[in-house]
């Protein structure tokens, strides 16, 4: 008989096995899984489980059933000779423990972990205590799904073979939150961190949003969360997690009819209209500022210094609204007023755009307050389009707008095409030929396309120097892939 040390497996994978309402059928990671007449779900469920232990010659790993009729879940381990720990009574008895702590200390807190991060939840003047919580310790891992064959063929010089692979939602993207972390989107609808190059899961959390690509990392009251806005609510999760917990759910602050959240800032904030936003103090409790009528803000500092932007003056203020200094700067000539939409492209840029009698976007040196350059785009993006930016070779694209702001400063007007990646001067998008690579480089170009198996191959999601991530659907199973840039490569 095997003995289970709760201590001693992973915190990940995570196996899900959810009864549909109705219990009319089993599926275990979005798998169906036949169920016998008279067999017990829960029973079918960890032979499943068990099988899937023995192909990936895993030991034992931790699950959760999940019936769908009832809303009531089970935590478990599952050990590859067939033992079950059934973790929920512990489970309960924990929380009644620290239920009593919490009564007892009134305060919110978190055993064994000593720091505390403070982020606010709900309204005006409260906050609630969270856990700075300490990085999970990385155990021994086999990337899963290695060779596994990408049904779209990659861009040219990269494997037709996954380095790894794993199940995602349809329609869903990936996000390099951090050059350490992968964001991916698993099919039960919670967003997995990953180390890019072994598909390693090392943070999991709740309440995954639609498009990954719209998470941010930023600072709340000096500790750093991924932000996200998505419809009637700004959420935020602590980057770290412990070791021991399967996932971590974030905390939600609700938005009122009008109010919208922005969360590309380093500290996210929100959007009151009338010239107020909403923003968080030094311990993290909401307050309201009023910015300098006239202007739109440009970032909400870590240490909690606002910058907004006029027609032509730079304001910096402290957390409370007071101006602390203005800068001139010199707009394009055919704007006249603020502008009417703001993207930060890193710590020192944004990209701007007026739309008055004419149609103009530059972008801005945030540092220095000078214009880089400026122009006359086709049309302006929507608040809505994604924005994907290479900082380390200062371009970006959104809509049908290139931006080049290193040394070869341009806008550049794009073909209409779904844009999906960059990397250096390409772009790749989706158009209705297949996937293509645009070259800022050379905007006159031909968008460029590759040997695909059918027009309907998506383009990569991510390119980065050592590999491309794609996500495909086949058979109504959607995966993403990591497909490695080949030795013979040369540098794109």
């Amino acid at each position: 008989m095997t003995i289970i040390d709760p201590q001693k497996v992973p915190a990940f994978p995570v196996y899900t096995l959810k009864i549909s309402e109705g219990r009319e059928s089993l599926t275990l990671d979005g798998a169906q899984i036949p169920v016998l007449d008279g067999e017990d779900f829960i029973e079918a469920g960890k032979n499943a489980i068990v099988a899937k232990l023995t192909s990936h010659n895993l030991g034992m790993v931790r699950a959760r059933a999940i019936d769908e009729s009832s809303g009531q879940a089970w935590d478990m381990i599952i050990a590859a000779t067939g033992e079950v720990l059934d973790l929920t009574e512990q489970q309960e008895a924990e929380q009644a423990a620290k239920a009593r702590k919490q009564r007892r200390n009134k305060r919110l807190m978190i055993a064994g972990v000593s720091t505390l991060a403070v982020l606010t939840l709900g309204g005006l003047g409260t906050a609630v205590v969270i856990a700075n919580q300490p990085a999970a310790t990385v155990p021994a891992y086999t990337p899963q799904g290695v060779g596994a064959t990408l049904p779209a063929a990659p861009p040219p010089q990269h494997s037709a073979t996954a380095a790894w692979s794993h199940p995602t939602l349809a329609d869903a993207t990936v996000n390099m939150i951090s050059p350490d972390r992968l964001l991916t989107a698993d099919p039960e609808g919670t967003v997995t961190g990953r180390h890019p190059s072994t598909g390693q899961p090392v943070w999991r959390g709740d309440k995954a949003p639609e498009d990954l690509a719209s998470i941010h990392q930023g600072t709340w009251a000096g500790k750093p969360v991924y932000a996200v806005a998505e419809r009637n609510e700004l959420r935020l999760w602590p980057v770290e997690m412990p070791y021991d917990t399967p996932s971590v759910a974030p905390t939600s602050i609700g938005l009122e009819p009008g109010q919208t959240a922005r969360t590309d800032t380093h500290t996210p904030y929100i959007e009151l209209g009338d010239w107020y936003i909403r923003v968080p103090d030094a311990a993290g409790t909401l307050h309201d500022v009023m910015i300098p009528p006239g202007s739109t803000v440009l970032d909400v500092a870590a240490d909690g210094t606002i910058t907004t932007i006029s027609s032509n003056t730079i304001y910096t203020l402290d957390n409370s609204g007071k101006i602390l200094e203005e800068k001139n700067f010199t707009a394009p000539e055919s704007a006249t007023k603020y502008p009417v939409r703001v993207w930060l492209l890193d710590d020192t840029h944004a990209l701007l755009a007026w739309d008055d009698t004419e149609r103009v976007m530059g972008v801005l040196n945030t540092s220095t307050g000078s214009m880089l350059f400026s122009g006359t785009p086709r049309a302006i993006p929507t608040a809505t389009e994604p924005l994907l930016v290479d900082r380390e070779a200062k371009t970006a694209a959104i809509g049908s707008v290139g931006i080049s702001y290193g040394d070869q400063a341009a806008l550049i007007d794009l073909p209409a095409a779904d844009l999906s990646a960059i990397h250096g001067n390409l772009i790749y998008a989706n158009s209705s030929n297949g996937p293509v690579a645009l070259d800022l480089g050379n905007p006159e170009a031909e968008p460029q396309s590759w040997a695909n198996y059918r027009a309907e191959d998506p383009a990569p999601a991510l390119v980065t120097d050592d590999a491309v991530y794609v996500v495909a659907t086949q058979l109504e199973n959607t995966t993403v892939y990591r497909s490695n840039k080949t030795n013979d490569s040369a540098h794109q």
